[in-house]
């Protein structure tokens, strides 16, 4: 049955209206719905009509939250999705949404996954399987993601970046031998995401040789300290104690041995 819409009144909210339809109120529409409509006092409605446009209502206001939540930050499509599943249960709404926005070009996980492996290489903090990980928690696809790789990231960014990790982390740990200074750094790099296949290399460009001169003044120095730690054992077992723990710092038998040496004369 025909009905009419007898009154359009603007809510408090910007963009908001409030629809009645015989005398009575029927429902909110958005100003977008307003005008795609051409919805005007005097309009003869019917139910399916109104419902229609309450849909259409709906997906506006999820449109609108959804570009608060892409106002600052590029999402992925399943950024986006999830936080839709907060505001509703309609599934239905939720893909009109995100088709509507990535008709906009507004979600496009390509262009998210280039951008981040740009902002990543800039950082010149992580390599790429650091970068395979985040993106995969987004769940950018595969593709996606190695074909960012590929033009970002090249084979030979990766062993430049790794080795300014490498030296940046290597400075950190004077008070290590160079052989413990050095296996921590590999498994920085690790975890910081550059291939373990590529590891070697990183560490075959950076210069060590400085730490193998302080070897001698660290181990004497640690030397110290555990032999003071060890001071109310046995002499036997007390060695044993001091030569044990130097080994599991990483020094080598033959420095220790020299450093052992200069304590028991």
């Amino acid at each position: 049955m025909a009905q009419t819409i007898t009154k359009i009144e603007a809510q408090k909210r910007k963009g908001r209206f409030n629809v009645y339809v015989d005398g009575q109120y029927a429902f909110p529409i958005s100003e977008e719905v307003f005008i795609k409509y051409r919805v005007f006092k005097g309009m003869e409605v019917d139910d399916q009509l109104i419902e229609t446009l309450k849909n259409a209502d709906n997906i506006s206001k999820l449109h609108s939250r959804a570009l608060n939540y892409l106002a600052h930050n590029l999402r992925t499509e399943y950024e986006v999705r999830q936080k839709l599943a907060e505001l509703t249960e309609d599934e239905d709404a939720i893909d009109q949404v995100v088709a509507i926005l990535a008709e906009q070009t507004l979600i496009d996980d390509q262009r998210y996954a280039d951008s981040f492996v740009r902002t990543v290489v800039r950082e010149r903090k992580n390599g790429p399987d650091w970068i395979r990980r985040h993106l995969k928690d987004k769940h950018v696809s595969d593709d996606q993601v190695e074909n960012s790789l590929s033009h970002y990231y090249p084979a030979e960014a990766v062993i430049e970046i790794g080795v300014e990790v490498a030296e940046k982390q290597l400075k950190r740990y004077k008070r290590d031998s160079a052989k413990m200074a050095v296996n921590k750094t590999k498994e920085l790099l690790m975890r910081r995401g550059f291939p373990y296949g590529d590891i070697e290399e990183m560490m075959n460009q950076v210069d060590t040789s400085a730490m193998a001169t302080q070897d001698q003044a660290v181990i004497d120095r640690v030397a110290e300290k555990y032999w003071r730690q060890y001071r109310l054992l046995q002499p036997y077992e007390r060695n044993q104690k001091v030569k044990q723990a130097l080994f599991r710092k990483g020094f080598l038998m033959d420095d220790i041995t020299v450093a052992m040496a200069k304590l028991t004369q």
